[in-house]
């Protein structure tokens, strides 16, 4: 029981390390922007509060808690984020850095609606934070909306700290078009069809059969898609793939249905991975670029993976299914 109790602490405090050195997630209820964090042990209200540069006393209040009442390992803590460590413009202090602040894309988000969400981000800025040359984004991606304001000598998160707010932050989500022709609205179809006729060919080298090592059946490094190059490339030793098999689901996206390029979301796996998404059901396999991992939300509960719905309709999924079965194949890092 002892052993199994210090796994759990142990378990507790690496993750509150990953939450605070990961991506921050900014949230907006009703105008009120805040950032969830998880107690970890030893944590106070001022351990915590020296974290993300926020009064202990206007911690405990944005959460409906006092002071007096110690925090319990595991719970979950709103980070009020306001004026006093919000910053959109600007250098550093001598003791500060920005640290990028993040939103996931929601479906029929546009760059305006999310700069108007958080403390009314001007477009230019936006595209300037994240490297956009254009308007286009998709559901699911991450974009830097803001910068948290931290000291540097008590605040674990200033290891991702900048010290001037201008140009692309580096490790800002890859817009999804990657120099391509965004396809005309008359091109774009306007339902799931069975099989999109016409994809663009890719040039990549004879595969050899003999190499199969992971599918019964199948072989692995069949498949189709603008990134099926990139992962053979990867491959070189076909003992090196890892398989996952799962639930998936689907997100809309403007790309794939003329370029091929497919591309999915998935946590656990580093953003610019090529993976190989297999049917069980027909042996229908694409290769898709993972953008990042999975939105927080009850919708994603028990997902394994969503992927472009243009990648869905080459797997002869109907976009109608909420969920579908795959088996994912990606090179072990």
């Amino acid at each position: 029981m002892k052993k199994l109790g210090l796994l759990v602490v142990v378990s507790v405090i690496v993750s509150s390390i990953t939450a605070q050195t990961s991506s921050l997630i900014l949230l907006n209820d009703a105008g009120k922007l805040y950032l969830n964090h998880t107690v970890a042990p030893k944590e106070n209200w001022y351990s915590v509060g020296r974290i993300y540069n926020v009064s202990p006393k206007e911690l405990a209040s944005f959460n409906g808690l006092t002071i007096d009442k110690g925090l319990e390992i595991g719970e979950l803590l709103k980070i009020p984020v306001s004026a006093s460590n919000y910053v959109q413009k600007g250098s550093a202090g001598p003791n500060e850095v920005f640290v990028p602040l993040y939103h996931v894309v929601a479906e029929k988000e546009g760059l305006y609606r999310i700069g108007q969400n958080f403390n009314k981000v001007k477009v230019a800025d936006l595209k300037a934070w994240n490297g956009l040359t254009e308007d286009e984004i998709s559901n699911g991606q991450k974009l830097v909306v803001g910068f948290l304001r931290v000291k540097k000598d008590q605040s674990p998160l200033a290891v991702n700290g900048i010290r001037k707010i201008g140009g692309a932050v580096a490790g800002a989500a890859n817009p999804v078009v990657e120099n391509t022709q965004v396809p005309r609205k008359d091109e774009r179809p306007t339902e799931i069809k069975p099989k999109i006729p016409d994809q663009v060919a890719v040039k990549t080298e004879p595969v050899d059969k003999s190499r199969d090592t992971n599918r019964s059946g199948t072989n692995a490094l069949e498949g189709a898609g603008y990134f099926r190059a990139v992962y053979l490339q990867q491959n070189k030793n076909p003992g090196n793939i890892k398989t996952e098999t799962g639930m998936a689901a689907i997100f809309k996206s403007t790309s794939g249905w003329q370029d091929a390029k497919y591309y999915a979301l998935m946590n656990n796996i580093s953003p610019g991975t090529i993976i190989r998404i297999t049917n069980p059901g027909n042996n229908k396999s694409i290769f898709a670029k993972v953008l990042g991992e999975l939105p927080p939300g009850k919708e994603n509960e028990g997902l394994l993976i969503r992927i472009s719905n243009a990648a869905s309709a080459e797997l002869l999924v109907s976009e109608k299914e909420p969920r579908f079965p795959v088996e994912i194949g990606y090179v072990k890092e």
